[in-house]
């Protein structure tokens, strides 16, 4: 693709944004409703973040070349070569000076004008390799061979400061613009999340009671953020419907349970190092039992294995947390492994509880521990949790790439 025009000048940015921003509804709207339910929030805004947000223009002087040639030039519009106003063409030898620079962002910014701009338009052509995100731009300069070569440079830098200017006049506005659509999509997702509960009946999706038991201690839940950009997930294989969960309020409670009982075996560790993974795994278990009750059973988490804490319903998982003792990195990787091949129900939260017993170096397992996650082949995303020898990941179950387990990591030092 080839053209040639005044750049910065065929349209409104602002206009073009605004416009650009009304079409969140109708993306949002437009994924399949099992496909959207089957999703989580974040995924979805991810998604339509990746499609929406717009990479503003950056130009590469440090990569310019140059091409010249001879040209015969008409100057019969030059006053100062046609003194007697004769009609043209009158052509003289002159000297013709191409200079091409690489850019990327979308293309069709270099048609927008931003909210600043001057009264002169750079001239530039842009070309494009069918690539919407990245080209370059020709600065074509020719002048009679008797001219002082030093007029292409001046001219090439009032075009390229000029260039310079309207980029970071259209920057301003687009990272605006960028920085706003998370808030708007995800407003949008849980809009369209509240009319198919309410009009569906699907408003306890989420069916796990968990009854807080009167008296016990609260703790500050986790502040969350997320990052990364990822596909919508495909729907399970035996297709969207509701199922049991954990809620997201719970969840929050039992990971700062956990965070309390390990630091509880952190500040006495003589304690608790004598215990094996089975001792400490039904340590954790009264403490979250502690917390909650169940139904006739009177337990809401339960043994299963030799070191898991489990919630299930109809032989699916809803809740697991794994204890185990560090090992080294190959017994962290067969514990995700064997985390991540259990029935689970969709929207699966877990918890690895990771106790270094043996290792003088702890903040070498802190290293270590985030990295086996993230070179997994099930990794989707990793969730900043602002607290010291934790992480959550978002992995993809081993046995159905449309159901999620979202894996919350502690490692708790018992080494003395």
């Amino acid at each position: 693709m080839f053209r040639e025009n005044y750049s910065f000048c065929e349209g409104d940015l602002g206009d073009t944004l605004r416009a650009h921003q009304k079409s969140i509804l109708t993306k949002v709207d437009s994924i399949p409703c099992d496909q959207f339910m089957n999703a989580q929030s974040e995924e979805i805004v991810d998604h339509i973040i990746s499609d929406m947000s717009i990479e503003p223009l950056v130009i590469y002087e440090d990569r310019a070349e140059m091409e010249q040639c001879e040209i015969k030039i008409d100057v019969s519009g030059y006053r100062n070569r046609n003194l007697f106003n004769k009609p043209g063409p009158l052509y003289v030898p002159g000297v013709s000076v191409s200079v091409s620079i690489p850019f990327t962002g979308d293309i069709s910014l270099w048609k927008l004008r931003p909210n600043s701009w001057q009264s002169v338009f750079p001239q530039v052509k842009i070309v494009s390799d069918n690539n919407r995100d990245s080209g370059v731009i020709l600065i074509k300069m020719e002048q009679p061979a008797d001219e002082p070569i030093e007029k292409f440079k001046e001219h090439l830098e009032d075009e390229l400061e000029s260039i310079r200017f309207y980029i970071q006049s259209q920057g301003g506005q687009i990272n605006g613009f960028n920085s706003s659509l998370h808030t708007q999509i995800f407003a949008a997702v849980n809009a369209r999340r509240e009319r198919i509960k309410k009009h569906d009946g699907l408003k306890d999706i989420l069916g796990i009671p968990l009854k807080r038991k009167e008296g016990t201690p609260s703790f500050e839940p986790v502040e969350i953020k997320r990052k990364l950009v990822r596909p919508i997930p495909p729907l399970p294989k035996s297709g969207f419907k509701p199922e049991p969960g954990i809620i997201e309020e719970d969840y929050i409670h039992i990971l700062s349970v956990i965070r309390h009982a390990g630091r509880t075996f952190e500040t006495t560790p003589k304690i608790f190092t004598v215990h094996g993974e089975e001792d400490l795994r039904d340590i954790m278990l009264a403490h979250l039992n502690g917390h909650y009750q169940g139904d006739a059973s009177g337990e809401v988490f339960r043994r299963k294995g030799r070191t898991d804490i489990r919630i299930e319903d109809k032989d699916r998982a809803a809740f697991v947390a794994e204890c185990k003792i560090w090992k080294g990195p190959k017994k962290l990787t067969k514990t995700i492994d064997q985390l991540l091949g259990y029935l689970t129900w969709r929207d699966c939260k877990a918890a690895i509880i990771i106790f270094n017993k043996h290792i003088a170096s702890f903040s070498g397992i802190l290293e270590v521990v985030p990295d086996e996650f993230r070179k997994h082949s099930k990794y989707k995303r990793e969730v900043d949790t602002k607290e010291q020898g934790e992480w959550e990941f978002h992995m993809t179950s081993l046995e159905d790439e449309g159901r999620q387990v979202r894996v919350h990591v502690f490692v708790f030092n018992l080494f003395i």
